[in-house]
């Protein structure tokens, strides 16, 4: 029970801490911005919760790698490549290349996909894509900084996440008047 709490702490510091520290502001604040930030943290913390909820450790695990990893790397090239925002002004300075959002977004993406299939995984890569699109429209990255945080996302996740074997659960996704909903069916 312990390895379990640590599994899903640890999972939490890896997702939150480095979007805390992440700069804000750009050049435009609006609803598709907001709506980009809070899909960055949803789509990986939907995968955590899932995964903690129905009682699959070893997917906790996987994704704190892959998200540890995806996160990592991420921070070393902005720090080692040091590339400037594209639409430099007093409230976007800072390291650019590649996209922390839209990394961290499809390392969430990607890790649904590879461990519980296409029917969910398919949603997860377009509201991930959202939140590259989010980052260009506040005109804080180019497409070369989000298809590149894309890739480093979904990379880490072929490397480290298995496909997920247990009939008694099932994940479904239908359309609602107005949105979308995910459901979870579960055996005990």
């Amino acid at each position: 029970m312990l390895r379990k709490i640590v599994f899903v702490a640890l999972g939490l510091v890896a997702l939150t801490a480095p979007p805390a520290f992440a700069e804000r502001g750009g050049t435009r604040s609006d609803g598709i911005t907001r709506t980009g930030d809070v899909l960055q943290l949803a789509i990986p913390f939907s995968a955590l919760g899932y995964s903690a909820f129905t009682d699959d450790w070893p997917g906790v695990e996987q994704l704190g790698y892959a998200a540890g990893s995806t996160l990592a790397l991420t921070y070393i090239l902005k720090y080692t490549i040091r590339e400037e925002r594209p639409y430099q002004n007093e409230d976007t300075t800072g390291h650019t290349f590649p996209s922390g959002h839209t990394s961290l977004a499809f390392a969430g993406a990607g890790y649904w996909q590879q461990r519980y299939g296409w029917r969910v995984g398919a949603p997860m890569y377009a509201a991930a894509t959202f939140v590259g699109y989010s980052r260009n429209h506040a005109r804080m990255h180019t497409w070369v900084d989000i298809s590149t945080g894309a890739a480093i996302g979904v990379g880490f996740n072929l490397l480290f996440t298995s496909q997920y074997d247990n009939e008694n659960t099932q994940i479904h996704i239908a359309p609602t008047d107005g949105g979308a909903m995910l459901g979870l069916n579960a055996k005990f």
